[in-house]
């Protein structure tokens, strides 16, 4: 990303006015807002701490977890079953709605592809992996024989499909959602912006990652159990982090001198300077 990649649609305080003074009270930023037209290193810092809590989401996204509770339920012990990833899923959460907060959606647009490019470079290395001959005395030692490493090639390829299409739908509307809102409410209320977004991302991320990733696997009532037990989760995990959310945006803000609105930026997510916008 660059300086001037990185300029936004609204490159003014001011917005062009609209048709009616009522259309444009509701459109307008305050007019002491300053709009996002420079990369800050801090957004470079939140870009990486995204990409890598991404990663780590996505690799243990690969294993299926599950906890037993001594409390009865239909007759047998309640069975808790989730993916491994939502223990770091809000943070990647907590970064791109700091910086869809603070700098805005395009920048974030251009993070979240960032993210969704390093998965795949991950998995097109693995692959590569997965084709070189395993040396037999250290294959003997560890048990990890081609025909395991093709086994566990084949399920993580598969649990990285279904993480990076997760996640390309829950960050995009997440993002757009706090963009949208933040001009709905003139800037105000920023913890119920970052709730409302989290919250639809979490659902949406929760069913695409569960259908995908285990639609061949578990029945449908299993599925329905484990996509309801992840979204309590992680709207649960996300509320609870929600002040240090919030925190760092208003000292980003702060620090920077940048508080972005998204008037009459394009939310198409393959919508980048010059095209589609």
């Amino acid at each position: 990303m660059t300086a001037s990649s990185s300029h936004s649609e609204s490159s003014t305080v001011n917005p062009p006015s609209p048709a009616s003074p009522a259309s444009q009270a509701s459109t307008c930023p305050p007019a002491h807002q300053k709009q996002a037209t420079r990369i800050t290193p801090a957004v470079i810092c939140l870009a990486i701490a995204f990409v890598s809590f991404l990663l780590i989401s996505n690799a243990l996204g690969a294993r299926v977890c599950e906890i037993v509770l001594p409390w009865p339920f239909s007759g047998e012990p309640l069975r808790l079953t989730f993916s491994a990833a939502i223990i770091s899923f809000p943070f990647a959460y907590l970064f791109a709605s700091v910086l869809t907060e603070v700098y805005g959606y395009r920048i974030s647009r251009v993070v979240i592809w960032s993210g969704l490019a390093a998965n795949l470079i991950l998995i097109g290395f693995l692959w590569l992996m997965a084709l070189l001959p395993t040396q037999p005395a250290w294959a003997a030692q560890t048990g990890f024989t081609d025909d395991v490493q093709r086994h566990w090639f084949e399920a993580i390829t598969h649990m990285f499909v279904a993480s990076v299409s997760a996640c390309f739908v829950g960050e995009f509307a997440n993002a757009a959602t706090l963009a949208r809102m933040k001009v709905a409410m003139h800037g105000r209320w920023a913890g119920l912006r970052i709730m409302a977004g989290s919250a639809l991302a979490a659902l949406l991320d929760t069913l695409v990652f569960v259908v995908i990733a285990f639609a061949y696997v578990l029945d449908a009532d299993a599925m329905a159990r484990m996509i309801g037990l992840e979204f309590v989760f992680k709207c649960a995990l996300q509320w609870l982090v929600l002040p240090l959310t919030v925190g760092l945006a208003r000292l980003l803000k702060r620090l920077d001198g940048i508080d972005h609105y998204d008037v009459g930026t394009s939310l198409n997510p393959f919508a980048f300077r010059g095209r589609g916008e």
